[in-house]
């Protein structure tokens, strides 16, 4: 008698190895690492195409399976900076997905790019079913953040540096 093969299996198993190449994740159970692929949507981006906008509400969080996404902040009305370039197995809208509301960027794929994405209300779920699992990505995605504000701060002492020892 021949297996039967259930529809969509293949894909979950591609979204857990996605997910057990993502820092993030790191030493999380495969049982765990399963029910964050069973919860996660995989979407595909054409190059050009947004993600998200600056300004749009969405409480999830991306993880990059392929290709390259930038993320923008609208500057002036007329000018964005690019603030970041990501690639295969990091993450990005973190700061939307902690805190809810809106995202203080833009996303956008460079080029032909497929994305996890996980859901802030499907992720909430999860970690009423198992706290330590909620707790320990989280405080991950803090540590994270910590070290991307500290790298902002370094950065913002170096521009102050700059524009003051021009000023004399």
């Amino acid at each position: 008698m021949a297996a039967v093969r259930h529809k969509g299996v293949g894909v979950v198993e591609k979204k857990i190895a996605v997910l057990k190449q993502v820092s993030l994740f790191a030493g999380l159970d495969d049982q765990t690492i399963e029910q964050l692929a069973l919860i996660s949507e995989r979407r595909a981006f054409k190059s050009g195409e947004p993600i998200f906008t600056e300004g749009e509400a969405d409480a999830s969080l991306f993880i990059v399976i392929s290709g390259v996404i930038r993320i923008d902040k609208q500057v002036n009305s007329e000018q964005q900076q690019t603030l970041q370039q990501l690639k295969e197995g990091e993450f990005f809208g973190e700061i939307s997905f902690v805190r809810g509301g809106e995202h203080i960027a833009s996303a956008q794929a460079v080029h032909d790019a497929e994305i996890l994405l996980l859901r802030r209300t499907e992720f909430d779920k999860l970690a009423v079913r198992n706290p330590a699992v909620g707790y320990r990505i989280m405080l991950r995605m803090a540590g994270q953040m910590a070290t991307l504000l500290r790298s902002m701060d370094e950065k913002f002492v170096e521009l102050v540096g700059y524009i003051y020892g021009r000023s004399k």
